[in-house]
């Protein structure tokens, strides 16, 4: 159920008219979280400016704001259409199932094939599929230097075992 669309133009901004499946529901759910992580990092310790507390206040108060004007801008928008489909169908589209299948896959594959067949395997099919059956010379090539530099980074700079 794969569908070739145009490539969106990212150079402009162009605010939408019509809110998205769930949107009001997800701005609720952060701002809730943001003033929830708010009131636990009021019990850590006191009000002063240098006690451990403040960057988590800092933080749940960003998460808190930023949660309060996306459901102001969702609420402001026009309701979707009819025909927008579900919830399910705009936070799960046919890539993001096929890429969590292919986690599963890898997370399978991993103590049998070792770290670097199994993530070889899973960046060349991903690349390949993301691609559309295409560029598979490129997806080949970019996956090997990757791994490459990951083995090496994680190998020979931090000293971690690999599986």
């Amino acid at each position: 159920m794969r569908t070739e669309s145009a490539p969106q133009d990212l150079s402009v901004y162009v605010p939408e008219k019509v809110r998205r499946p769930g949107e009001i529901g997800f701005a609720v759910l952060g701002t809730l979280i943001g003033v929830l992580g708010y009131y636990f990092a009021m019990g850590m310790t006191s009000d002063s400016y240098s006690a451990p507390s403040v960057f988590p206040k800092i933080a749940s108060a960003v998460i808190t704001a930023c949660g309060a004007a996306s459901l102001a801008k969702a609420i402001k928008r026009a309701k979707p259409p009819a025909n927008s489909g579900t919830l399910f169908q705009f936070l799960l589209p046919g890539d993001v199932l096929f890429m969590l299948a292919m986690l599963v896959v890898y997370c399978l594959a991993l103590p049998k094939l070792h770290f670097i067949l199994s993530s070889y395997a899973f960046m060349v099919v991903g690349m390949v599929w993301l691609h559309r059956g295409k560029k598979i010379l490129q997806s080949l090539i970019i996956s090997a230097g990757t791994l490459a530099v990951l083995v090496a980074v994680f190998r020979y700079v931090f000293l971690v075992i690999l599986p």
